[in-house]
């Protein structure tokens, strides 16, 4: 009796290749299974039958980018199913790694050795942590629709002061008025891919992570953006932000479309103590051919603060 063939995996050969490694990176999953076709001789069956929750269907709408593969649970099923290491998707390395052998692609070159320093002791110098993960800057883009729907982008640029990897940064976006679960997306960065994990959803909020691979290592800082979307402002017009983390700068960028003139414009400060201060001399208040544009900037803030800005429209105001 013919035996049924084993689970299919990625060969050391395919492994090997930059344009695969490529795909992976970018978590280009349609380039992916096209290789794994090219190269591996693999069908949808093959490639999809290994890996729980995947079907053959699906795979036949991610190959053509009808579709695509964003959550972490199912690049990591694929990644351990397929027997592809994590460092191919910036994932830490896979728990079976560890007794596998090394492929092709997994060969290292050999590690240069440690400087020595005159007048300082010889090996590995440690790096100095603050003990702290910091926001070196927080810039929030708000761009208001002349009907009030909004769309929110957020850059953290983010320091790794601690002596451990930081690889999940939670976050909570609210508004009074929405169309339903918010949108929430990630923004491409040049050295990171950035997963977003919807940890709990209501109508008017959304409580998200945003997985980080590779993790940002001690030390380290890098730039973590996500734009959300389906919130609108109706008749209160303000943002009030809370800050969780040391921030070095902070900024809050508005433009309301189809404004063109403003009954109200202030902004406060809200210190760990409880106590508010005005933040309104930080303010710049501009126009283009687009409506209003205000810049509210502050610096060194401290967690359990607040920031808000308010500006009424005449339009709000009746």
């Amino acid at each position: 009796m013919a035996q049924p063939a084993p689970p299919h995996t990625v060969s050391p050969e395919l492994l090997a290749r930059d344009d695969f490694r490529a795909a992976c990176e970018a978590m280009d999953f349609g380039t992916i299974f096209r290789l794994m076709r090219k190269y591996d001789g693999a069908s949808q069956d093959r490639v999809s039958s290994p890996v729980r929750g995947l079907t053959q269907s699906r795979v036949s709408r991610v190959m053509p980018g009808e579709t695509r593969i964003t959550t972490l649970d199912l690049v990591e099923r694929i990644a351990d199913a397929l027997r592809i290491p994590g460092a191919y998707f910036r994932l830490a390395p896979r728990p079976w790694e560890a007794t596998s052998p090394a492929t092709v692609a997994e060969t290292a070159a050999p590690a240069s050795p440690t400087p020595v320093i005159p007048g300082q002791p010889a090996g590995p110098v440690p790096a100095v942590a603050s003990g702290d993960i910091e926001d070196r800057s927080l810039s929030i883009d708000i761009d208001v629709a002349d009907d009030g729907w909004a769309t929110l982008t957020y850059r953290h640029e983010i320091y790794n002061g601690t002596d451990t990897a930081f690889t999940r940064l939670n976050r909570e976006l609210w508004f009074e008025t929405t169309r339903g679960p918010l949108d929430i997306e990630a923004l491409p960065t040049p050295d990171r891919n950035i997963i977003i994990q919807r940890v709990h959803d209501t109508a008017l909020s959304a409580r998200f992570a945003c997985q980080i691979f590779p993790a940002i290592q001690p030390g380290e800082s890098a730039t973590v953006g996500y734009r959300g979307t389906g919130g609108r402002f109706v008749y209160d017009h303000y943002w009030r932000q809370s800050i969780v983390r040391p921030t070095g700068l902070f900024t809050i960028r508005l433009r309301h479309q189809g404004v063109t003139a403003l009954t109200r414009c202030s902004a406060t400060e809200d210190r760990p103590d409880g106590s508010e201060v005005t933040a309104t001399e930080s303010l710049s208040i501009a126009r283009d051919e687009n409506g209003i544009v205000i810049e509210l900037t502050r610096r060194n803030l401290r967690p359990n603060q607040f920031v808000t800005l308010r500006w009424d429209t005449p339009h709000a105001s009746t």
